[in-house]
């Protein structure tokens, strides 16, 4: 499913790793990162466009954990036909946003997730 994972994160490097299920079956995880400006507004604005900022938002306190990082679901197979919704079942694209804030804590990390999620479009 790289291309859904290219569809929904169009930007950055993808690195690849082999696991093992817990019957021992082998599984792959394929991660994209994405660290400069540029790349991360033409994610967000993909994002944007598909409503996610928006619906996220309405329980934005419970998606920031203690470290700082919104975390959200899209779905897989939305992605691999070139949609972009949230996850509603087991097999997702698993995103997590690390937020900067100052001071880093969790109640100033929500401050920051509902100012970004307020300013979407």
């Amino acid at each position: 499913m790289a291309a859904a994972l290219l569809f929904a994160v169009p930007e950055g490097e993808t690195s690849r790793e082999e696991l093992e299920g817990h019957f021992g079956n082998p599984l792959v995880r394929l991660t994209r990162r994405v660290e400069k400006r540029p790349g991360i507004r033409a994610v967000w604005e993909r994002w944007s466009a598909a409503g996610i900022p928006a619906a996220i938002a309405r329980d934005v306190e419970a998606r920031v954990d203690e470290d700082g990082v919104l975390h959200f679901r899209l779905d897989k197979q939305a992605a691999y036909q070139e949609r972009l919704e949230l996850a509603k079942d087991s097999d997702p694209i698993d995103v997590r946003l690390k937020l900067i804030a100052y001071p880093a804590k969790p109640a100033e990390a929500r401050r920051v997730a509902h100012s970004i999620l307020a300013e979407a479009p």
